[in-house]
């Protein structure tokens, strides 16, 4: 009988040393999960692959307000000739909306973590709408 306690004895032990070694594990990537996790940021913000797209994507942002808001003028002229055009009107409201939702865009993503730093020096950090060449008017 003696055998068959050391035996049970045994099992239990190495079960409960199993159980200990996969609670630790588990325990040590919890308390490293910061750190890693703040790692892993820095190696996808600094990725080639984020930086050329991020870049890319200022650029396309900032050339697409700028599209619209050459068009929200040109309405605005045609709007003049003829006040009473809804077609123009609507046309007048979607392109301003379109033109303040990409202003947003841009702002937006010149705060985000992965984006903020890889914007063209000529650009800038953020959009001003008081600013004539943006204001989406």
């Amino acid at each position: 009988m003696k055998t068959g306690l050391k035996i049970v004895a045994a099992v239990i032990a190495a079960i409960l040393l199993i159980v200990l070694i996969v609670w630790g594990s588990w325990a040590i990537s919890v308390a490293a999960s910061g750190p890693k996790g703040q790692g892993d940021a820095i190696k996808q913000k600094n990725s080639a692959a984020n930086w050329t797209t991020k870049q890319a994507e200022f650029e396309r942002l900032y050339e697409g307000i700028q599209t619209q808001d050459k068009r929200v003028t040109a309405t605005k002229e045609a709007l003049a000739l003829d006040p009473k055009d809804k077609t123009s009107l609507q046309t007048m409201q979607g392109i301003t909306s379109a033109c303040l939702g990409l202003v947003g865009e841009y702002n937006a993503l010149s705060n985000e973590f992965l984006a903020a730093d890889f914007k063209d020096a000529r650009l800038p950090y953020k959009i001003d709408t008081t600013d004539p060449a943006f204001d989406c008017k």
